[in-house]
């Protein structure tokens, strides 16, 4: 028989979810936890006028109070660890500490503006040595010294206030070198009030605004060469007509991703009102490297979500390696933790993801084999695993009526097909139609489907959620499972030959243990002992309805509306809405939307 086939569609990437493209960094930072350490005894964790805070490789949490002159010190989870408290050393005190950080080995570095100083412990709050203390604007004197900032090379850059400059010595005190001073054009510096240095040694110093100009963030060489300004304008309040003018903090994450916060008060001659929250108000600012925003938000607007618990005076900030915020009021005795969350991320950017490609379909002339050339592309895996489905008589929607999941190859070209199948190596296949289709005439599609051994059936971003209002902490994807998840497991099983399960015109069955003879996908929609089926495979199950009121409802009180917001960019409507956990709370159909949770 000689049959003639005419193809209508070449499927280049037949993917299941788990090879969707990998999705860059989610855009926003969401409010994980507030410590509240307001009314506790310093001797207990309390924070009194904390100002500084910065956050150690080991992810400790410091924090400069200057209403107990000391530094409270906390573990990842907001547990109090101890406090670095006077005397220390040789009869030193801390008077006003101010901007802190921590170098890689974990050292902590704190500034005192009133000592002009700033002093070094180790990650264990143990004294070791004291740097600068001679005020004055000579060269190695400090005047006003408001932040510190650690070079990759090991040298401390302090930030003088008053004489505008910054100072640069060597860890154990001696002096290197100054550059900076007054002036209102863009290589001097005005009124500086925080400095950082990225990992590739770019120095950001900010600028408080003042009543007629916005946020400046200037970038210099360790040098002090002049690279760069970024000017942010002033922000007003739409609620109230206020504006914010500073202070201002910034930092830099291991990403090189920096962080700078605008905060006030009050608004600009205003007298403020300690009862409404809008007075206690700061706004938010990432930027890539090269200056470009990334996002920008500010703790009032209800749409963004944050408003319920930022009641918080002259924040200050400290960020940890991985991006996380640790941001605190100067006159509340509050720190809040912002998570840097990621969207439905399948593989991380080091993880390449399988790609495949049909390279060419012939019909080879005189005869009814068509010859299917096909690519997988990875760069960082030299083997994967392949399958093959045909769709016939069909236009550019897969249907099950006309899916051919386990075609005749011929010529011993089924060993192309499977497990260890060299990666960016083109293969041939050989189909022989008459085996599978019976008809003389058709359209006909080809679908390659790849998966490297990292990938599971699919790839589930999952969030944590901590032990609260009665519930126990919980693991839970972010976003849910839909139909079309599972739909694209049941085409890799299919693809892949899996055993269990049989395809008979439009629905799968079971064909083996408790799933012998039972329905498990009909017409592209699984049933209840589907989706059992395919999480049985996953070791996962279905969240209960409890769980999923306890992850909608995130900081909110219960019996409340969820706090939710919409994120400023999704990939595939996921997720729809966010709440502070990252939690994907938008209006799903849970009939058919199902979050899971892992059952190791």
């Amino acid at each position: 028989m000689n049959i003639i086939l005419k193809l209508t569609l070449l499927l280049t990437a037949l993917l299941f979810a788990a090879t969707a493209p990998a999705q860059r960094t989610q855009d926003n930072w969401y409010l994980e936890q507030t410590w509240d350490f307001s009314g506790l005894a310093a001797t207990n964790g309390g924070l009194s006028v904390p100002y500084g805070v910065a956050v150690g490789p080991d992810e400790r949490i410091y924090v400069a109070d200057t209403g107990h002159d000391l530094i409270q010190v906390y573990l990842k989870d907001g547990t109090y660890s101890f406090s670095i408290t006077n005397t220390f050393g040789d009869g030193e005190t801390i008077i006003s500490p101010n901007g802190i950080t921590c170098d890689k080995a974990g050292n902590l570095y704190v500034t005192d503006y009133s000592q002009n100083c700033v002093f070094r412990f180790d990650a264990n709050g143990n004294y070791l040595n004291k740097i600068g203390g001679v005020s004055g604007s000579l060269p190695g004197e400090l005047s006003g010294v408001y932040d510190v900032a650690i070079a990759s090379n090991g040298q401390v850059y302090i930030l003088e206030k008053n004489n505008r400059r910054v100072s640069i010595f060597q860890q154990d005190g001696t002096f290197v070198n100054s550059w900076g001073s007054y002036g209102t054009l863009d290589g001097l510096l005005n009124t500086p009030t925080s400095i950082a240095i990225s990992p590739d040694d770019t120095v950001y110093i900010s600028q408080c605004p003042t009543a007629s100009t916005g946020l400046d963030l200037k970038f210099f060489t360790l040098e002090g060469e002049f690279q760069k300004l970024i000017s942010f304008k002033r922000t007003q309040d739409v609620k109230n007509g206020t504006w914010y003018y500073g202070p201002v903090s910034v930092r830099v994450d291991d990403s090189g991703i920096i962080h700078v916060i605008q905060a006030e008060l009050f608004g600009w001659g205003m007298a403020p009102n300690p009862s409404d929250p809008k007075d206690k108000r700061w706004r938010h600012y990432t930027l890539y490297p090269d200056g470009t925003t990334i996002q920008s938000y500010a703790n009032y607007f209800v749409d963004i979500g944050i408003e319920h618990n930022t009641n918080m005076e002259e924040t200050h900030h400290g960020v940890g390696p991985d991006g996380s915020m640790y941001i605190c009021g100067r006159y509340d005795g509050i720190v809040q933790v912002y998570r840097r969350i990621s969207r439905e991320q399948r593989h991380p950017d080091h993880n390449a993801i399988p790609m495949p490609t049909v390279t060419a379909t012939q019909q080879r002339q005189d005869s009814s084999f068509v010859d299917i050339d096909y690519k997988v592309t990875d760069a960082d895996d030299t083997h994967v695993e392949t399958g093959l489905l045909i769709f016939t008589n069909t236009s550019s929607t897969a249907d099950l009526e006309y899916c051919i999941p386990n075609p005749t190859l011929v010529e011993n070209t089924s060993t192309n097909l499977g497990t260890n199948i060299p990666a960016n190596t083109t293969h041939r296949l050989t189909w022989n139609p008459g085996a599978d289709w019976s008809t003389s005439l058709g359209d006909y599609r080809v679908g390659i489907m790849a998966k490297d051994s990292r990938q599971n059936l699919l790839d589930i971003h999952y969030l944590e959620l901590p032990a609260a209002n009665g519930m126990p902490a919980l693991k839970i994807s972010r976003s849910p499972l839909t139909e079309n998840d599972f739909m694209q497991v049941w085409w890799w099983l299919l693809a892949t030959n899996a055993p269990g399960i049989s395809l008979s015109t439009n629905q799968i069955v079971g064909t083996t243990g408790t799933y012998s003879g039972q329905l498990l996908c009909d017409d592209g929609t699984s049933t209840d002992e589907g989706r059992a089926y395919i999480y049985e495979k996953m070791n996962i199950r279905e969240a209960t309805t409890e769980e999923l009121d306890w992850a909608k409802q995130a900081n909110m009180p219960s019996g409340s509306a969820p706090n939710q917001w919409t994120p400023g960019r999704t990939v595939a409507s996921r997720p729809k809405k966010v709440n502070e956990w990252g939690f994907d709370t938008g209006d799903w159909d849970t009939n058919t939307c199902k979050w899971v949770v892992p059952l190791d």
